[in-house]
Order: C-alpha cells, then sequence, then structure tokens
C-alpha cells in the first residue's frame, strides 16, 4: 500500500526532462572545425599556379565545377567574351597577338618584363609615336620611312640608312646634327655669296659606309676661287708642297722662287693637275679673270661663257678697239669703219654702250632715230668734252655715220641741211653755237647778253 505521502513517477518524470533540456541549452556550444582543404598538387595537371593565379579561388576559372578541360592559354581566360572572366587587354594596349605570355608574367601585368616584336601587329610607327613607345628624337634625320627601313628590332643604334632613291639634298640630313656633317678638315664648299657646293656632286649617294670614296668635281666648284683651297692645301685628301717637292698648294719660294705668291691658280693652271700649267696664249683676250670664269667645260677652251667673259670688265678698247686682236677662239666685234669719231674715249664711257648688253649682235646699236638718239643728253656731253673730238660738225656735217640720218633736200637729219631744204642755214660754223643736244630740230640762238664765246654749247 502506497503511503499516502508518495510521489507518482510520472508527475517527476516530466520536471527531469525539462531540466535536462535548459541545461544542455546552458552548455556553450563547441567552436565548428574549419573545412578541411584538400592538398592537392595542380603542377599534376601540367599548370603551375603561379604569381595571381595562386590566390585565385578553384571556381574562378573551374566554371560549374566542371575541371576537365578547362583551357591553359592567357587568351582562353584574359580575352573578351570568354566564359571565364579574366582580365583582358584594355583599349589603349599596343596591336599585337593574344600570346600574353610572349611579354607578361602571372605576377603581375605591369611592368611587362619582356617584349617580342614578333608579337607586334602593325607597323613600327605605330606603337613608336612617343606616346606608346619611344618615338624619333628631335635630332633624328627628316624621313618619312618606318622605323625597320634602317632599324632592327634588338636596338634603335646601329642603323643602317637605306639612300636608296635619294638623288639629291644630302645636306639637309647630313648636317652634323641629324647625320654625319662636313669634317673639320674639309675644305670649304662656300663662299660670300656663293651657293654651298652640295656634297652629291662629289660623293656617291650609293656608297654607305664612308665619305672617303669620292672624286673631286672641280666644274661643280668653279664658282669657288681655286686660291680658296690650294692656297694652302691644309685640307682633307690635299698634299701641301714642300721644299723639294710640288703638291696642292701654292709652291714655297725655296721650290719656285719665281711662282707669283697672290693671285688665282686657274690663271695659268688647269683643274686637272698643277703639275700641267697652261699659260694663256699670246692671242688670248686680255684679263686677270680666273680661267673657270669664262671657260665652263675643263679642256675644252673654245667654249667660255659670254656673261662669265664680261663679268668684271669695265673698259672696252681693250679689246674691241680697232687696233686690238684677232683673238684665239673669240669673233670680236670692233668699231665698224663708219662709226663717229670718239677720240681716246671708250665705248662704255660715252654713254652708248654697255658691258651687260649680251644679245646677238652684241654692242650694236638700234634703229637710228633723231628724236630719241640712242647717244643722249650725257653721251654728247662727253663726246664734246673729248680733247681730239671736234666741235658737233665733225660728226652733223654730212652724217655719214653709223646709226646717223643724213639730211635730204626734203627732210631733215642728223646732217647740216642741204640750202634746197633750208636755204638761210648758215654752210658753216659748229652746230652747238645754235643747236642744242637733245634735238638739232630745235635750235636755240644765244641770247644777246650771253658771254662772249665762239664755243660750241655742249663744251658749257
Amino acid at each position: 500500500m502506497r503511503s499516502p505521502h508518495a510521489v507518482s513517477p510520472s508527475r517527476w518524470r516530466a520536471p527531469l526532462l525539462l531540466a535536462l533540456l535548459l541545461g544542455a541549452l546552458l552548455v556553450p556550444a563547441a567552436a565548428a572545425p574549419p573545412p578541411v582543404r584538400t592538398q592537392f598538387d595542380h603542377l599534376t595537371t601540367g599548370f603551375e599556379l603561379l604569381g595571381q593565379h595562386r590566390d585565385l579561388p578553384c571556381e574562378a576559372c573551374h566554371v560549374n565545377a566542371i575541371f576537365k578541360g578547362t583551357p591553359t592559354a592567357c587568351a582562353a581566360c584574359h580575352g573578351i567574351g570568354t566564359q571565364i572572366r579574366a582580365t583582358s587587354k584594355p583599349a589603349d594596349h599596343i596591336m599585337s597577338t593574344d600570346q600574353c605570355d610572349a611579354c607578361h608574367t602571372p605576377i603581375a601585368w605591369k611592368p611587362s618584363v619582356n617584349f617580342d616584336h614578333t608579337q607586334t601587329r602593325g607597323s613600327c610607327s605605330t606603337c613608336h609615336n612617343g606616346t606608346q613607345a619611344q618615338g624619333k628624337p628631335p635630332n633624328h634625320i627628316l624621313t618619312n620611312l618606318e622605323c625597320d627601313a634602317c632599324h632592327n628590332t634588338m636596338t634603335w643604334t646601329g642603323a643602317v640608312f637605306t639612300h636608296a632613291g635619294v638623288k639629291s639634298g644630302c645636306a639637309a640630313c647630313h648636317d652634323g646634327v641629324h647625320g654625319d656633317g662636313l669634317a673639320a678638315n674639309h675644305f670649304p664648299i662656300s663662299a660670300s655669296g656663293v651657293s654651298p657646293v652640295p656634297c652629291e656632286a662629289c660623293h656617291s649617294t650609293t656608297e654607305f659606309t664612308t665619305w672617303a670614296v669620292a672624286t673631286m668635281n672641280h666644274p661643280a666648284a668653279k664658282a669657288l676661287s681655286c686660291a680658296l683651297c690650294h692656297e694652302t692645301a691644309a685640307y682633307i685628301g690635299m698634299h701641301p708642297s714642300t721644299n723639294t717637292k710640288a703638291g696642292d698648294s701654292r709652291p714655297n719660294a725655296t721650290l719656285d722662287a719665281i711662282h707669283p705668291k697672290t693671285g688665282d691658280c686657274g690663271t695659268c693652271h688647269t683643274t686637272t693637275s698643277f703639275l700641267a700649267g697652261e699659260i694663256k696664249p699670246a692671242n688670248h683676250i686680255p684679263t686677270s679673270a680666273p680661267c673657270a670664269q669664262c671657260h665652263t667645260t675643263p679642256g675644252n677652251y673654245a667654249l667660255y661663257s659670254v656673261t662669265g667673259t664680261h663679268q668684271g670688265v669695265t673698259g672696252c678698247l681693250s679689246c674691241h678697239g680697232p687696233t686690238v686682236g684677232p683673238f684665239i677662239n673669240v669673233t670680236m666685234v670692233t668699231s665698224p669703219g663708219n662709226h663717229f669719231p670718239i677720240g681716246t674715249l671708250d665705248c662704255n664711257g660715252s654713254g652708248c654702250h654697255s658691258t651687260a648688253n649680251l644679245n646677238p649682235g652684241g654692242f650694236r646699236l638700234g634703229t637710228p632715230n633723231i628724236n630719241a638718239p640712242t647717244l643722249g643728253i650725257p653721251g654728247h656731253a662727253t663726246i664734246g668734252g673729248a680733247g681730239d673730238v671736234g666741235g658737233c660738225q665733225t660728226c652733223h656735217q654730212s652724217a655719214q655715220y653709223l646709226g646717223m640720218i643724213t639730211g635730204t633736200d626734203t627732210t631733215a637729219g642728223d646732217s647740216r641741211p642741204t640750202a634746197t631744204l633750208d636755204a638761210i642755214h648758215p654752210k658753216t660754223g659748229d652746230c652747238g653755237t645754235c643747236h642744242t643736244t637733245t634735238s638739232f630740230l630745235a635750235g636755240e640762238i644765244k641770247p644777246a647778253n650771253h658771254i662772249p664765246t665762239s664755243a660750241p654749247c655742249a663744251q658749257c
């Protein structure tokens, strides 16, 4: 029989279970164990994880947990539109193939530790434009050729310039700044007022290794005086004379005591050899000008420049006088037999002729004209002052000279009019007593209070 104070087992079991549950909730939960990583050696796949690839989660490359068939080429991941969204080439990347590892490493894109020109696309200037890659420096020669026409892909230095097609204008590059210029001991190629002799006049544009292969072109330098180089011959390729041996310079007194100490070499020598001097023949026109001023074809002295012949000439009669010549190789125009008297006056001093008149016909005058005579006022004044030229009537008595118009019985000319044309005209006396030198048709009588003189008007 159960005591009245006894408790039923079913009544104490429920509180016990509740206490156990509460106790379990109050006990701290233990820390969760870390996920187990498989120690997988990726090298066994044939693709070793290096650099940035080592820190990527597997799913960054193995999409959808598919391992087999994952690409190993850079462009398969680092390209636009690939399934694996890896960094691709930026818009300003140089034109190239998709072989990233030819220049970059897995460590980082920048800097690019290698550069393989075989992976580039386009011309050199596509990259070497001064922005994406080093371009031409300020002192680069002027050219529109591509870089690889002269340079190789290993280095800029040691360029080999191709002169193909270059025929002139060497000095545009070979100025000592953009390219090799004149050597310090190069002979002068220019003088004051004379255009420089171009490089290609002596040097070949097909000889690319040295300037030394050159042939002296004397005709190209004919505007320069011989003495500019041959006075001392202190220039490259020249041999100065010594006390015992002649060279390219003016010989000294020990070697040739009678050699002229001054003057241009071309007066006596040719441009082919200084050892074979050529003295002008006795019937050469009188001149001290260098040969090259007139003779433009070496060895052929029958050819000459008319302009050069008259260059620097101040007197005409030494060649064109009636008592000089004939001269070798020159057909000289002298005073014709019907030229009016000029006494000792020179042709260009009379006011008629000029050394600048080199037209066909030479110094000859134009069509006679009494209203606009070729011999103008200054010329008449010169003629009037000549010592052995008489008064006006010397020429105008009969006007039988070249360029003058003789008066007739009906028309006045440059001569004293006939009695038929002008019965009251004086038969004698100097024309200048009444006429001016501007026109014989307009006579001028001396006024009554003129100083007493019988001299012709043109004298004063």
